[in-house]
């Protein structure tokens, strides 16, 4: 359809009012019925009129529309006599063949996004507020071992500690480990959650992988630790006591360093020094033992509120006979001051000495020894417990070492303080890190709300 001029058509519909006004005044003035012939054509002028002045909001209007109704179909005619509404038509049409383009490349990065979650090995979940699930990819329905995921419930079929461990999750953004058992076998699930609102909807997408292999590796690789340290320690002990014995016995038997049958007092001598060491490294492999039955038979904690400035006070009034502590400067900031922990005051108090002592000793040789005990709730909602010292520092190769028992680095040292340590965070459902440098060593004890 071809346009014409609206400026021509204007001037026509003026033209045609100025006439049937005329007429309709003229045949009026006669008292003529054909009066009301011109009243209509007038009333047909102002409605042409009015339709020219809105056909450009119209036509806007239907423009609009079309993009709400995503109808990508509709076109305006470009043959137009009036050039304005010539490029208003072109701009139009333009524009709507890029929100064409946009759909169309959007549609293709869905796609695009849609195969790679297909294809990764994490398993990707997206759950809103109600534990709907509106997104599982191959991975997850694999890890999760159910084919057709629409409802966190379904979980509970599959593993109850997996239900109530992601409906946890499908409420608040947090990182946990849990343990799925299936008839075919075990399997070791890492999941995290993260928020976000998509169209005013707050979603949450819920990361899974399977650390059971990494999990076997590091428990191989403990076991290694584990055994190099315990036979480094049974062979310093059994190999002079064979050594010793293998000795004392050519003393006494046939064709031995007494083959002439009688003991003179340097050979009682030396049998009774050898004895003695014998007896000592007998001792301390007793002593080696009892560390690991202590470490093996740590009892559950029974928890109760405690004070923790007035617990760690308590604690620095019992280490002051040790030595040099006097010449320490502790400093304890405990925000805020009156705040508690549930925990077995028993086996807590092991670990703060424990701590305690190993900074103690770490500034043995500094000039301005200081060991500073902070503790205060993070972010992530955890109550962090920070032990710090000014000592040299602990070198990357032990720090990788420091919690495998019984290793030390101490003349006198059980090896199993950190590692005891370690474990009775771990039944408490906290945790213990470490990290050093020169002139600074810190030691993290969390503890969950």
């Amino acid at each position: 359809m071809r346009y014409r001029d609206p400026r021509l058509r204007l001037a026509l519909y003026i033209l045609l009012l100025i006439v049937f006004s005329g007429t309709l005044v003229l045949l009026v003035h006669l008292s003529s019925w054909y009066a009301i012939l011109p009243g209509l054509g007038i009333i047909w002028v102002v409605y042409r009129v009015i339709r020219l002045f809105n056909r450009v909001p119209r036509e806007l209007s239907y423009f609009l529309d079309a993009v709400e109704n995503e109808d990508s179909t509709l076109f305006f005619s470009e043959d137009v006599g009036h050039e304005p509404t010539k490029k208003m038509h072109e701009s139009l049409n333009r524009l709507n063949r890029l929100i064409q383009e946009v759909k169309l490349s959007s549609r293709e990065q869905e796609r695009y996004y849609g195969i790679l979650l297909e294809q990764v090995s994490t398993g990707i979940v997206v759950v809103n507020n109600k534990g709907n699930i509106l997104l599982a990819n191959r991975a997850a329905k694999e890890l999760l071992n159910y084919p057709f995921l629409t409802h966190v419930e379904q979980l509970r079929r599959v593993d109850s500690n997996l239900h109530r461990v992601f409906s946890r999750l499908a409420q608040e953004s947090r990182h946990q480990i849990v343990k799925e058992v299936y008839e075919s076998g075990m399997m070791r699930l890492s999941l995290q959650a993260t928020s976000f609102v998509n169209q005013g909807t707050a979603l949450r997408v819920i990361s899974i992988h399977d650390i059971r292999h990494e999990l076997d590796a590091k428990e191989l690789e403990s076991w290694q630790k584990l055994i190099r340290v315990l036979t480094h320690e049974i062979m310093n002990s059994i190999t002079p006591i064979t050594s010793l014995s293998e000795t004392l016995l050519k003393y006494y038997i046939p064709g031995g360093y007494t083959a002439g049958g009688t003991v003179d007092e340097k050979t009682i001598a030396n049998t009774v020094k050898g004895l003695k060491v014998i007896n000592e490294r007998g001792v301390g492999l007793i002593r080696f033992v009892e560390s690991y039955r202590k470490l093996t038979r740590l009892s559950k904690p029974v928890l109760k509120p405690v004070a923790l400035k007035g617990l760690i006070e308590h604690l620095l009034v019992l280490l002051e006979n040790e030595p040099d502590f006097h010449r320490i400067h502790f400093l304890v900031e405990i925000d805020p001051v009156d705040a508690s922990i549930d925990v077995d005051e028993a086996q807590m108090s092991q670990v703060f000495i424990n701590l305690i002592k190993n900074a103690m000793q770490a500034v043995e040789g500094v000039d301005s020894p200081k060991i500073v005990i902070s503790a205060n709730y993070t972010e992530s909602g955890l109550f962090e417990v920070n032990i710090v010292d000014n000592g040299p520092g602990i070198s990357p190769e032990v720090m990788e070492q420091i919690f495998v028992p019984f290793f030390t680095t101490k003349e006198s040292g059980s090896g199993i303080g950190l590692s005891l340590s370690r474990q009775i965070m771990k039944n408490h459902g906290g945790s213990i890190e470490a990290t050093s440098s020169p002139g600074h060593t810190r030691f993290v004890l969390k503890f969950a709300r």
